[in-house]
């Protein structure tokens, strides 16, 4: 399969499929010739839709002064969220008609308009805006992509991108590279250990109960010892890489029993808010779970202080309060003194 740029107009005629399909938004990949990339961009978001040139930062002579500016980093690059027909519209009543096309591939005999994934296209965004790095940008025929492992970043600031780690011709160190398939490939330099394979086979946990308590305890670590800032950056990367393979290891795993179903709940919940991703599930389970646990219960009130903090649950706000007034403060037994001393971590930060 390979790239072609076809006329709209031409593509009209014949080449789109069932009609349903034509009113569907998804990401399309344009060519604006002649240096057109940004018209054509502000062009369509004017119109409402949202549309993407990537940009990169370069140093321009103006009579012996040379200053940074910003310009398109691939030529003729537009992406755009529309559908065909109102890309078709588009075209009809654009001052930039002239200069607009589809970029296209041929599969099983015609031509077909290249369609852009809506997570890979919100991947290639977020990772093309970055201002701290230096990106490096090259036409399908200039880098072969390796066939390795697909990765996730897990912190720092390339956070949650999806790419392909591998070595650059003439260059030192690792890169992460990321493609738009048939379109173009962009890379920046990373440390290898910032990334975690996607979709590698992790063996079903054997130790239920005891990898419970371990991401339990992964999580308490980089919530209240290691906060997400730059120096901690070493010690956080491995931590969450161990907490993101005890998670997959215990997806299908059950467990029976209410406090077994809570001390589950509570360790995912709690690395959740570690990953900056929804509680909601979690929560959902905790607010069915802890009503069945006996209200001397140390997990139901320490899963109710974080549903009290985090979710603003008001029963869970009652319970701690109700259970806690009940305690002689001259006779509290370590795991309650412990427990008061988590409260008070988990009081003090922002949630």
């Amino acid at each position: 399969m390979f790239t072609f740029v076809l006329m709209i107009d031409e593509l009209h005629k014949g080449q789109v499929s069932k009609s349903a399909e034509k009113d569907i938004r998804r990401w399309y990949v344009l060519s604006a010739n002649y240096r057109k990339e940004i018209d054509v961009r502000d062009e369509l978001r004017g119109l409402g839709y949202e549309a993407y040139v990537p940009l990169q930062t370069v140093l321009v002579n103006n009579k012996g002064n040379k200053h940074p500016i910003l310009k398109p980093a691939v030529h003729a690059l537009v992406f755009v969220h529309a559908s065909m027909d109102e890309l078709f519209e588009y075209k009809h009543t654009s001052i930039n008609n002239p200069y607009v096309f589809f970029r296209s591939t041929r599969s099983n005999g015609s031509w077909k308009p290249i369609v852009v994934r809506e997570a890979d296209m919100r991947n290639f965004m977020r990772f093309t805006t970055m201002q701290e790095v230096e990106m490096k940008y090259f036409r399908l025929e200039e880098l072969r992509i390796a066939k390795g492992q697909k990765v996730k970043i897990l912190d720092g600031m390339f956070k949650d991108i999806i790419g392909t780690v591998q070595k650059l011709p003439h260059k030192r160190g690792d890169f992460l590279v990321v493609e738009i398939p048939g379109v173009t490939i962009v890379a920046a330099r990373i440390k290898p250990d910032f990334v975690q394979p996607i979709d590698a086979e992790v063996t079903p946990s054997t130790d239920v109960d005891g990898d419970v308590k371990r991401l339990d305890q992964i999580a308490m670590t980089l919530l209240y010892d290691l906060p997400d800032v730059s120096s901690n950056e070493a010690v956080r990367i491995p931590l969450i890489a161990e907490m993101a393979t005890i998670r997959r290891a215990l997806e299908k795993s059950k467990t029976f029993m209410p406090a077994d179903k809570a001390a589950y709940a509570l360790a995912h919940f709690l690395s959740a808010v570690v990953q900056g991703e929804s509680t909601e599930t979690w929560a959902d389970t905790l607010h069915t779970v802890l009503p069945k646990l006996r209200t001397m219960s140390l997990l139901r009130l320490r899963a109710s202080i974080y549903m009290s903090l985090c979710c603003h649950d008001a029963v869970a706000t009652q319970f701690v309060t109700d259970t806690i007034e009940q305690w002689d403060p001259a006779d509290l037994t370590e795991p309650r003194r412990q427990l008061l001393v988590e409260k008070h971590r988990a009081e003090k930060r922002k949630w």
